[in-house]
């Protein structure tokens, strides 16, 4: 569950973590680090308009549970970013064979045997996405929820074009030497897309900024470098360096670096598109 090791000039500290509820058991059943002994705690301590969350209680609850009264905001968001998206499905292609799902009354009175319509199914490709829940400080509520809803809107488009989307949730964030990565599998490559199991994780402030903070706050080998801002969350080059990750891997990576505002879902989407076709055109 918990490593620490050196890699290209860092010491990561890394979790793993198989399911909401160990990453919630985790947090209860261990201590605050000697970094952060008789400190500010900001798991605790963070005010409503940064964390959208009164208690650290309650960030927990809403974890587990799924909801929250900005989880109707985000079905709103994804209605109408749903309507602007327009999929060309071409994983379907018909022809003409002995067996089938219809007759070609064509065929049939012409006298060809071939005379039933059948399909032929492309292989699923895998596609892996890796979103970083991670956040500046100076994001805002708005960048963080649209992101969110952007990510879930490509996940689905990708399954239903017949890809095999693998969504790799994690929080990467570095300080000096340091880096504290955390990952959590919650969306196996062929389990379908539970929208109210990752809206949190995804689209709330909370889960950075409560439950995350907590996890480095406990992390034994933290360094007192942390205390004052709580690292400074990884940008996309960081990412693949530290990860290892494939030219056709998609990152989501930082709001301000997709050029993701939170004012507009609409243009948030149309730049968040093109960062990833940017990403896309660099390796080719």
């Amino acid at each position: 569950m918990y490593k620490y090791y050196k890699k290209d000039n860092f010491n990561i500290m890394e979790y793993d973590f198989d399911s909401i509820t160990e990453f919630i058991n985790y947090l209860d059943n261990n201590k605050t680090s000697k970094s952060f002994e008789g400190e500010h705690l900001a798991s605790y301590n963070g005010n409503y308009e940064f964390t959208k969350t009164s208690s650290f209680e309650e960030a927990e609850k809403l974890c587990k549970s799924g909801y929250h009264e900005e989880y109707d905001k985000l079905i709103e968001l994804k209605l109408k970013l749903e309507k602007y998206i327009r999929l060309s499905r071409k994983n379907e292609k018909q022809f003409n064979d002995y067996i089938g799902y219809a007759p070609d009354v064509k065929a049939y009175l012409e006298g060809n045997p071939m005379n039933m319509l059948n399909k032929k199914r492309e292989h699923k490709k895998r596609v892996n996405i890796y979103y970083n829940s991670a956040v500046l400080g100076d994001i805002t509520n708005s960048q963080i929820l649209n992101r969110g809803v952007i990510t879930l809107n490509i996940v689905e488009a990708l399954e239903k074009l017949n890809y095999s989307v693998n969504l790799n949730i994690f929080t990467m964030s570095e300080e000096k030497n340091q880096i504290h990565y955390a990952k959590f599998n919650l969306k196996r490559e062929n389990e379908r897309l539970n929208i109210q199991k990752l809206y949190f994780p995804m689209c709330h402030p909370s889960f950075h900024r409560r439950l995350v903070f907590r996890l480095r706050e406990e992390t034994s080998d933290i360094s007192k470098d942390w205390i004052n801002g709580y690292g400074r969350t990884s940008n996309e080059k960081m990412i693949r360096k530290i990860l290892d990750l494939n030219e056709d891997d998609i990152i989501i990576c930082r709001p301000e670096e997709m050029n993701v505002y939170g004012d507009n879902i609409i243009e948030d989407a149309d730049n968040a598109f093109n960062h990833i076709n940017k990403q896309k055109a660099k390796k080719l």
